[in-house]
């Protein structure tokens, strides 16, 4: 079986009040529904990392973003023993530089959250272990192994991308 590739694409905005604000959304369905989240998904037949986060971010909460604009900040790889079917290799994005007007999806519900007061309670068990690194500017390799339910960080493994 292979493993399956996904995007994740960070953008930002600049807010007088909040500071720094990077785009996350509440998964409508599927796979982590209630969770909060970057737009993200599988990628095509054919179709580069990098191309499938801009697509994705189109599709899940209606921005444009340029292949260009595009950085990747991490590559995650996760484990999940109990369900290797879910197993995947995550592209992480980040980009400073979009257009149009944000707009919920049927997967995405999108909010604005300060970059120093992300809703980690409230997203994947492994955010907690890197996402403010990689929002802060590091660039990260990470392995994850999830327990039985598939909820839970068991393991994680880090190198620099």
């Amino acid at each position: 079986m292979s493993v399956a590739i996904q995007t994740l694409l960070y953008v930002f905005r600049e807010d007088q009040l909040a500071g720094r604000q990077v785009l996350l959304g509440r998964k409508v369905r599927g796979f982590g529904k209630g969770l909060i989240m970057a737009p993200g998904g599988h990628v095509e037949p054919g179709e580069s990392v990098e191309a499938a986060a801009v697509r994705e971010a189109q599709e899940e909460v209606g921005i444009t973003v340029s292949e260009s604009d595009v950085d990747r900040i991490a590559v995650l790889t996760y484990r999940f023993p109990s369900r290797p079917e879910l197993d995947a290799v995550v592209h992480a994005f980040s980009a400073r530089q979009w257009s149009g007007e944000v707009a919920s999806s049927d997967e995405l519900d999108p909010v604005w959250f300060s970059v120093s007061e992300l809703p980690l309670d409230e997203m994947w068990d492994d955010e907690r272990y890197w996402l403010a690194r990689a929002l802060a500017g590091e660039r990260l390799i990470a392995e994850f192994v999830f327990d039985a339910a598939g909820t839970r960080v068991l393991d994680s493994t880090f190198g620099a991308l």
